[in-house]
């Protein structure tokens, strides 16, 4: 699947932002969709920080093993999962823009198996937008809660 790559302008210093975007364990109280933060291991921050993550996707609460696979502090991450046949990557980076920061998020997903080949021939086109709407909803609330709280 072809990455979709959304972003959004926050009016605060990038600084703030990526101390509250990398914060994954906090991540629960950013984001509505998520209902659910486990920290797997003894790292909550960084290179190979692992969690369980629950969260509604279209409509429903779904739940992944996620793990930071590389950390470029303080202007991006790149978080991993496992699931279903697919390999799914998805970026989180911070620039400075003006006064503000520039929040981008990245997702994609290969398919490996081929039942995931073949779902992603045939839904790929239709999931996309679903996932453009999804990644705009927390891009969103990103902004909301940094602006209010860096």
């Amino acid at each position: 699947m072809k990455p979709v790559v959304v972003d959004i302008v926050v009016q605060a210093p990038p600084e703030a932002v990526w101390r509250i975007v990398s914060d994954i364990e906090h991540g629960q109280a950013m984001i509505p969709a998520i209902k659910s933060i486990e920290i797997l291991g003894d790292r909550s921050q960084g290179l190979g920080t692992r969690w369980r993550e629950t969260r509604v996707m279209f409509g429903r609460e779904a739940t992944e093993t996620l793990e930071i696979t590389e950390w470029r502090p303080p202007r991006e991450y790149v978080v991993s999962a496992d699931s279903h046949g697919c390999r799914y990557r998805s970026v989180i980076r911070v620039r400075p823009q003006g006064p503000g920061t520039v929040i981008e998020f990245e997702f994609g997903g290969e398919p490996y198996t081929f039942m995931s080949r073949a779902m992603a021939f045939v839904m790929g086109g239709l999931m996309r937008g679903s996932i453009e709407k999804m990644l705009r909803a927390d891009l969103a609330a990103m902004k909301d809660f940094c602006e209010r709280h860096a």
